[in-house]
């Protein structure tokens, strides 16, 4: 039987059309994850993680068992799920509502967010278990869950922050589920930025207060800059009229995150190296924190591409080269999602990494 032109228009669009932009965003994903999980090994032998040594005193390192890798993994799927619920729920704010309601693109964020809430609270469940592990020196199999929740002061205290913020995530996955006003997304977004901080104070925060509020407000803003980027190259990517109100919005809003950023991650760690500036290249923390430098480096020069020759474009939506800055914006922000993603592996590896202010401290006691 013979081909009419409109057959050929359609199996062109069979070809063209959803199925292979699906194929490419599944690529895209397994190629993000996949730096993630190199960075973060190649982190992890850098920053001395995979042998065992004693400083001082001080056990550092060593994965010879379950629990030492499964709490970098789950550390790291719990980081990248918790900015992508805070990313998804800043996108459904920052784009233009239609026809007096949600957009399809909002919806899609909206529904996206609810399911990765999920993975963020059975992530957290995961690092708590591997966590309770590593502080009491015993192996996951050997753990009562039932004494964990009868006796938490004395079995792991500082288990109450896991189960907070497990509770919190669950909250979230239903409230996303069932809520259609900008209020009540906003009210979510703001409870999911504060679930952050438990779990971000787990680590470095008790050397004192300046380095506490500096994290707080590092893992706000990478979260929020980094979730909503991917927000917008996931969900609205292909859609002209959104694209063109959302990115100036992010824009703005990228910028001083990148200037929070960049300030809060300096002064943390500075001061883990005891305010040493040598200590940068003398130590394997300030190498660790040094390739995060890099990272956040070639963020910029992007994010500075991205204001000078894509932004002016995408907002004039009838200009004729606003398809090509589009492409142009898609392309340079999949190459910023997998910096992003290497940079968060490297903090998750930072947050392990016995610092020489630790390592100090932890001598003279």
């Amino acid at each position: 039987m013979a081909l009419t032109s409109s057959d050929v228009v359609l199996d062109r669009r069979s070809v063209t059309g959803k199925p292979v932009r699906s194929r490419r965003v599944v690529l895209f994903v397994a190629a993000t994850v996949a730096a993630a999980v190199i960075a973060l090994v190649i982190a992890m032998w850098l920053g001395g993680n995979l042998t065992q040594t004693t400083i001082n005193g001080l056990v550092i390192g060593g994965t010879s068992n379950l629990t030492a890798w499964g709490l970098q993994a789950s550390k790291l799927v719990m980081e990248a799920s918790s900015v992508g619920v805070i990313g998804m729920l800043l996108g459904s704010l920052l784009l233009p509502q239609q026809d007096g309601g949600p957009s399809r693109a909002t919806r899609r964020c909206l529904r996206t967010a609810s399911w990765l809430a999920l993975v963020w609270a059975v992530s957290t469940a995961f690092l708590l278990i591997f966590s309770w592990s590593d502080v009491v020196a015993r192996p996951v199999t050997q753990l009562s869950i039932t004494q964990l929740f009868t006796d938490t002061a004395t079995t792991f205290p500082g288990a109450a922050d896991f189960i907070s913020s497990i509770a919190v995530a669950l909250v979230i996955a239903v409230g996303v589920a069932v809520t259609a006003n900008r209020w009540g997304v906003l009210l979510l977004l703001l409870l999911a930025c504060y679930n952050l901080v438990p779990i971000a104070l787990q680590g470095h925060a008790s050397h004192g207060t300046l380095l506490k509020y500096s994290l707080i407000v590092h893992v706000i803003a990478v979260s929020l800059w980094v979730g909503g980027l991917g927000a917008l190259l996931m969900h609205v990517r292909a859609e002209p009229a959104q694209l063109a109100v959302a990115v100036p919005r992010f824009s703005k809003l990228a910028l001083g995150c990148y200037i929070a950023v960049a300030a809060s991650g300096v002064i943390t760690l500075l001061q883990l190296l005891g305010w040493s500036v040598p200590a940068l290249w003398g130590s394997r923390y300030g190498d660790l924190g040094m390739l995060k430098l890099t990272a956040l480096i070639t963020l910029g020069v992007i994010g500075w591409w991205h204001r000078r020759h894509t932004v002016g474009q995408i907002r004039a939506n009838e200009d004729e080269h606003a398809g090509r800055a589009r492409r142009a914006f898609i392309r340079l922000a999949a190459a910023e999602i997998v910096v992003m993603a290497i940079a968060v592996a490297i903090a998750v590896t930072l947050s392990r990494t016995a610092a020489p202010d630790t390592i100090v401290l932890h001598g003279n006691q």
